[in-house]
């Protein structure tokens, strides 16, 4: 593929892949973000369910109520097409919320749609580490990969980080090491069923930041691993 001097990078996924870009707008173009939502949405029919879109519709911050509705409406392949790029880069770090049911559909309990209010109560909900979850998952991924080149798809293989630059434990180990064996499952399920481009991390970069401008947080990392991000960018680019 034709890569012009500044590489356009479409980010579906989350902040693992968008803080990385951050950091070098002039070898790397964002030209768009998407994130809060799984890849089972993919391709799904639009969710028609008032509640929820009237909470999201009471968000409010602007990106996230984008987003969210990214979401429900099942725009992210339209959106894709729609916009120019060299790279699809997609990262899994997202996945870690349940998914609701919603009629033929579903969406992403996210953060964001938990702290407006939004209530479960009498709603299925599939949590990332089921077998229900991963099915969907699979499918929604085969759809993306069946609607844009694959030859564009770089998969950041990023896991949630254990230890700060210290040495020392972050908090709730066992919460991060569950997440950390949901990815694998999702990583180990691509390298059964793909052969995709991949960026992936020496074990001793993948570090929390304690003062990460968006805060601590295990998927918010040191220097280093977003230097990596974009390192491997530049070798994937360059072939």
């Amino acid at each position: 593929m034709t890569i012009p001097q500044s590489t356009r990078i479409f980010i579906l996924g989350s902040c693992v892949s968008r803080d990385a870009l951050e950091q070098e707008l002039g070898r790397f173009e964002l030209v768009n973000y998407l994130a809060r939502t799984s890849m089972a949405s993919v391709g799904m029919p639009k969710v028609e369910d008032d509640e929820v879109r009237h909470k999201v519709a009471g968000i409010a911050s602007p990106f996230q109520r984008r987003m969210l509705l990214n979401d429900l409406d099942k725009t992210t392949i339209s959106l894709i097409k729609a916009t120019p790029h060299d790279i699809l880069l997609i990262d899994f770090v997202d996945e870690r919320f349940n998914l609701l049911l919603s009629g033929r559909s579903l969406f992403s309990l996210s953060g964001e749609l938990e702290k407006s209010g939004f209530e479960i109560e009498g709603r299925v909900a599939l949590a990332p580490d089921s077998d229900s979850f991963l099915s969907l998952w699979l499918a929604g991924l085969g759809r993306l990969l069946s609607e844009v080149d694959p030859a564009k798809v770089v998969l950041n293989r990023a896991y949630w980080a254990e230890r700060f630059p210290d040495g020392s434990d972050a908090s709730s180990r066992g919460w991060i090491q569950r997440n950390n064996a949901v990815l694998q499952r999702l990583y180990d399920a691509v390298d059964k069923h793909w052969s995709l481009k991949r960026i992936d991390y020496p074990r001793e970069i993948v570090l929390a930041d304690p003062r990460h401008k968006w805060g601590v947080a295990p998927y918010h990392y040191t220097e280093a691993f977003y230097t990596h991000t974009l390192t491997m960018l530049d070798q994937i680019v360059k072939g």
